[in-house]
């Protein structure tokens, strides 16, 4: 255990997720999303009610015109400007949706205080940014691709914990996987198998040799047993593939 080392590195992660346009008493004019099932394969599919700590929206997605990657260094340097000069507790990581069977550009946030969502929109248009009009969105699904920085510590080889977020996992694959494999494979795993209840998703990572292949899972009752037990399943059916 001692030759095992945390992971520090930015990458990707790739999700299903159920959106639709945010439920708020204030007329934005931009195009605002919000998250309905961060976690779908525990909560909704298992109707799991959210406890008062979970109370939604859990993230939002503020829906670009456009965004192009060659700046993503400008978006991060805005945000950290925005955080220190305003006083606004917030995370924000760049990010792709589809939405209209089309690929759009967005930025997803967590706030501790959403009803300061109007100034973020606002200090993010005075750095630049331009965002799509409000059109009423009803609630679908989306496959989401978020980019963003990691921070995981090791439980045995292979196998992570999430050092900054509760409850959050992940273990390594061999190769990477197009989504609909991904999730046929989850879906199979999880028919066969009686611990039913978590949420998977795909995360690639940068490392110095290319890209390290990984599989997100969020479970409350998850311990390395289990995760040993996933961990070993994908592998099997990865190489049936």
């Amino acid at each position: 255990m001692d030759q095992l080392q945390p992971i520090e590195s930015l990458g990707y992660i790739l999700k299903k997720e159920k959106l639709a346009s945010l439920a708020s008493d204030k007329n934005f004019k931009e195009l605002i999303l919000e998250d309905l099932d961060q976690y779908p394969g525990f909560y909704d599919q298992y109707f799991i009610p959210a406890n008062e700590n979970e109370k939604r929206p859990q993230s939002i997605f503020l829906i670009l015109k456009e965004f192009d990657l060659c700046h993503e260094d400008e978006f991060i340097r805005l945000t950290r400007e925005i955080k220190i000069r305003y006083k606004i507790g917030f995370d924000a990581v760049p990010g792709n949706l589809q939405l209209f069977n089309h690929g759009a550009p967005c930025i997803r946030v967590y706030m501790d205080d959403y009803h300061q969502i109007g100034d973020l929109l606002n200090y993010y248009r005075q750095g630049g940014l331009q965002f799509q009009p409000h059109v009423k969105v009803a609630p679908f699904v989306s496959l989401i691709k978020l980019k963003k920085f990691f921070l995981m510590k090791p439980l045995a080889e292979g196998i992570y914990k999430s050092i900054d977020q509760d409850d959050i996992y992940y273990f390594d694959i061999s190769r990477y996987l197009k989504w609909d494999d991904f999730e046929r494979i989850t879906i199979q795993i999880r028919n066969n198998w009686t611990h039913k209840i978590y949420d998977a998703a795909q995360v690639s990572l940068y490392d110095k040799n290319g890209m390290i292949e990984m599989v997100r899972i969020f479970d409350l009752k998850c311990d390395l047993d289990k995760l040993t037990y996933l961990k070993q399943k994908y592998a099997l059916e990865i190489g049936r593939m």
